[in-house]
Parts: C-alpha cells; sequence; structure tokens
C-alpha cells in the first residue's frame, strides 16, 4: 500500500547539512498496524512526515499504491493528504475557541460551500465511534487530556482515511488514557485503518500487528537488537 524507497533527509543546522534520514526502506502493507520504534534523534517522527506528504525528502521515492508522490501535481498531493491520509500528534492541535464538533469538521470546511449536511453528519458519527458524541458542542478546554487526544483521532476520521499516521499519540496522557486510546487504534486497525504509529513505550510497541526499529536514519532489519 505505502513503500518508502531509500528516503535521504537532511536539515541545516550552523550552516551545514544535518543527515536524519540515511536511505530509509519500508513498505506497510493494506492493513496493516506498524509501530515505528528507536531512541529519539532516530529519525522516527521525520520518516512519518515524509510518508505522510507533509515533509519532502532530498531523494528517494514514497510510492502509495504504486504511485510516486513525488511526480503527482500539488493539487494530487494535497488531495490525497486531506482524504486518504489522516495525522495524529502527541500534542492535540485543538482550536481553543471552536468546539469539538467545529474542530472535528475545520479539515473539510470550504469557505464558498460551508459545511454540507453529509460532512456534519460524518462528524457527529465520528465523535461518537471515539465515545464523545455528549461533548460535541463543548470546548477543547472542557476536555481532559485523553478526552482531547480522541477528538483529534476523531478528526482524523471524519474524512474517511485509508492510512493513519500517528506520532507518540500517548505520549503526553497518563497509562490509564494512553491504554484506552492504544485500544482505540486497535479497534480502527480491526476494522480495516491502515496505522503506523511512532512510540517509545514498548508495551504499546507489542500491541501493533509489526514492529520497525530505526537506529541512526536506518530502518533495522527485521530481528537486529535494538
Amino acid at each position: 500500500m505505502l513503500e518508502a524507497i531509500d528516503i535521504v533527509k537532511s536539515y541545516r543546522a550552523g550552516g551545514q547539512a544535518a543527515p536524519v534520514l540515511r536511505g530509509v526502506n519500508l513498505r506497510i502493507e493494506e492493513g496493516e498496524f506498524v509501530a515505528v520504534t528507536g531512541r529519539s534523534g532516530s529519525g522516527k517522527s521525520t520518516m512519518l512526515n515524509v510518508l505522510s506528504t507533509l515533509t519532502e525528502p532530498d531523494s528517494g521515492q514514497v510510492l502509495f499504491q504504486g504511485a510516486d508522490l513525488a511526480a503527482m501535481r500539488e493539487q494530487e498531493r494535497d488531495h490525497l493528504r486531506n482524504n486518504a491520509f489522516a495525522m495524529i500528534f502527541q500534542a492535540h492541535h485543538l482550536m481553543p475557541y471552536l468546539s469539538v464538533l467545529e474542530n472535528v469538521l475545520l479539515p473539510g470546511a470550504n469557505g464558498f460551500r460551508g459545511i454540507s449536511a453529509q460532512q456534519r453528519q460524518r462528524a457527529v458519527s465520528c465523535l461518537e465511534r471515539v465515545g464523545l458524541g455528549h461533548k460535541k458542542h463543548s470546548l477543547p478546554s472542557e476536555l481532559s487530556g485523553g478526552e482531547q487526544q480522541r477528538v483529534a483521532i476523531a478528526r482524523g476520521l471524519a474524512s474517511g482515511p485509508r492510512m493513519l499516521f500517528a506520532d507518540e499519540p500517548t505520549g503526553s496522557l497518563d497509562m490509564t488514557t494512553g491504554d484506552a486510546i492504544m485500544q482505540l487504534l486497535r479497534e480502527l486497525n480491526g476494522e480495516g485503518l491502515t496505522i503506523v504509529m511512532v512510540t517509545h513505550n514498548p508495551d504499546y510497541a507489542a500491541l501493533a500487528g509489526r514492529c520497525v526499529q530505526m537506529r541512526e536514519g536506518r530502518v533495522l532489519p527485521d530481528g537486529t537488537p535494538a
């Protein structure tokens, strides 16, 4: 479904190039739940950003269903990012002055056409799916950290994505709340959603169907000690 081939990415630091990804190769099959682990600075989040089209690689290819993302027009990548892909982060990135429902609707809002009844119904359904239908009119400040993360997941689901990229989605949560988020992700995967999740938590990584380890900007071969 998604494949990274020899991905290289560097950032500028002090006038010099600082390599982050040094030839990443990874294949994600449809319906998989893949956990990406590794020490801080190993390139996990950068790889996730490249796979999800948030960041362009310096070289290499990312293929989605065989199509080279770099060869797509910007509009095509935008459509893919907004419809086929969803991204959730450790930080919830909710608009504090919008209601829970409005936050979920925000990515699909069109300044000219507004929000359709179908979009609104899907947003409500997504909130109900994550157990927050009863708080659709609340403000983010009225929710717990775990509830805010559930809103972020509902926002990602509202477009009906085929792949969910999660960057430390439980990193700022207590254990009980983190366990609940992981249970939700496993349920979504069981319903067919492909998930790629970066995590530092070995217990949560073990709940995924496959664990990928990174070290110094590379994906380690299966069975290599971390």
